[in-house]
């Protein structure tokens, strides 16, 4: 009898714990502090987005050191000055371009004084005067890693995880598992509540290119961190996705830039983790505000809905969105297409770039911009096809992004990632500023000299210096 009891109390327990958490008040569920649940929470339901994700470099960039698949450099033809061997290795920074090494120390990473350059193949020093100034606390874990804490230096998830740009997920896990539980709506009567909760903005969906550039952008944060003491970090350590980067991060410019170590003379970026720096102050980033302005020379008169298609970010990704779920009876969700006053962003880095994969397919990249650019492409081809002796280059490797999208930012010990300014580099800033030119570093004309492109140019462009 006493165990019957026994049990009879415990079932009345079980049962009264999980009536009070369906039925936890709403505003509170708002209310409260979301906190990182990892990438891992997010597979079940959103499972060909986290599988194309796992084979995507920002997973990869910052992993716990594991086994030697993980290792790229060649430690067995290291020089002198690699001191260190796989043994002493804690984590793995990069891969693709360049590698980096780190140690534990008193509970954080050091970057050992090393690095292998994945392009050139070798080893190149790497902080070696100041790697106990540059703990990745301090200069790479808010890139590099999922739901830092800048005080304790702990975090959720290496690498770049779905909370990343999504901001913390434990509302919105916690909500759709309520919503799920048909048997407790049955008996507890809630769905009322329900319907609250399925309305409720409980994670971030945001195509606003901050999201990209709150890695993809170089410069410093100054906080005060434990008795008043202030830390400077390389990151924007309070920015939370779909949100413009807080007030305290300031991003390196041309101004700032005095050892010309980050920009070219020009005003682009010569260095990488710069492209939100350019990309904001492109044509595409203000394509709606041009719009707007009526500069709509190329739509041909007054600003219209129609025009979106190419002016607004927000529209081209809900009416992806929409085509996508067209027909589809199970899906009763009604997409509303913004229109031209309640439109929010121009074209941003995921109209091009799709987080969730791999990379990007070069022939599918220069179908976005023939989408937009119609008259542009339309005279570009024409021109291949006449009988000129010179075109703007050969057929067989032109694309868009080779004149206008130049490789001309530094990583991995050469110029090899494209520009995000889009802007033609002529061969005449290669002699003012000693960088790279569009007619030459994409394979075209690198040949011949660069006073040869320079009067190339001149007889085929006249004047036309974009730089």
């Amino acid at each position: 009898m006493k165990y019957f009891k026994l049990i009879i109390l415990i079932i009345i327990i079980v049962a009264i714990s999980l009536y009070a958490f369906l039925h936890k008040d709403i505003t509170k569920i708002k209310g409260s502090e979301a906190y990182y649940t990892g990438s891992e929470s997010c597979a079940s339901c959103h499972t060909k987005k986290h599988q194309s994700w796992q084979h995507s470099m920002h997973p990869k960039i910052f992993k716990k050191y594991t086994d030697d698949s993980q290792v790229v450099a060649d430690f067995d033809n290291k020089p002198a000055f690699v001191e260190f061997d796989k043994k002493d290795i804690d984590v793995i920074i990069g891969g693709k371009w360049e590698q980096v090494f780190a140690r534990e120390i008193d509970g954080e990473y050091y970057p050992f004084p090393a690095k292998w350059m994945v392009l050139t193949q070798n080893w190149i020093p790497y902080k070696t005067k100041k790697w106990q100034e540059t703990p990745l606390r301090k200069k790479c874990d808010g890139c590099h890693t999922v739901g830092l804490d800048v005080v304790t230096g702990e975090f959720k998830e290496y690498g770049v995880g779905c909370e990343s740009c999504h901001g913390p997920a434990s509302q919105h896990i916690d909500n759709k598992k309520r919503l799920n539980n048909i048997e407790c709506i049955i008996c507890h009567n809630s769905i009322e509540e329900h319907q609250q909760l399925d309305k409720q903005v409980d994670i971030v969906r945001s195509i606003k290119s901050a999201v990209c550039g709150q890695c993809h952008s170089r410069g410093v944060d100054n906080q005060v961190i434990t008795h008043q003491t202030e830390v400077q970090f390389n990151f924007p350590v309070e920015y939370l996705p779909g949100k413009q980067l807080s007030n305290s991060f300031k991003p390196t410019t041309p101004a700032t830039d005095k050892k010309g170590n980050n920009w070219w003379g020009n005003g682009v970026s010569k260095n990488r983790h710069q492209e939100y720096a350019d990309f904001a102050k492109s044509g595409h980033a203000r394509s709606l505000k041009n719009l707007r302005i009526k500069r709509t020379e190329s739509c041909g008169g007054e600003p219209e809905d129609k025009c979106l298609k190419c002016h607004s970010g927000d529209y081209i990704q809900a009416k992806k969105y929409q085509d996508k779920i067209r027909g589809k009876k199970e899906n009763k969700k009604e997409v509303v297409l913004p229109n031209i006053d309640n439109a929010q962003d121009g074209i941003t880095c995921v109209v091009c770039h799709n987080p969730h994969k791999v990379g990007n397919n070069p022939d599918k990249a220069a179908d976005q911009c023939i989408n937009c650019h119609t008259s542009n492409t339309k005279t570009f081809k024409n021109y291949q096809q006449t009988d000129q002796s010179h075109t703007p280059c050969p057929a067989e490797k032109v694309t868009c992004a080779d004149c206008h999208m130049p490789k001309i930012v530094k990583t991995g010990g050469q110029f090899s990632l494209r520009s995000h300014a889009f802007k033609i580099i002529p061969p005449e800033a290669t002699i003012k500023y000693a960088m790279p030119n569009s007619c030459q570093n994409g394979g075209c004309h690198d040949d011949k000299s660069t006073q040869w492109a320079i009067d190339e140019y001149e007889k085929f462009y006249g004047d036309k210096n974009e730089y």
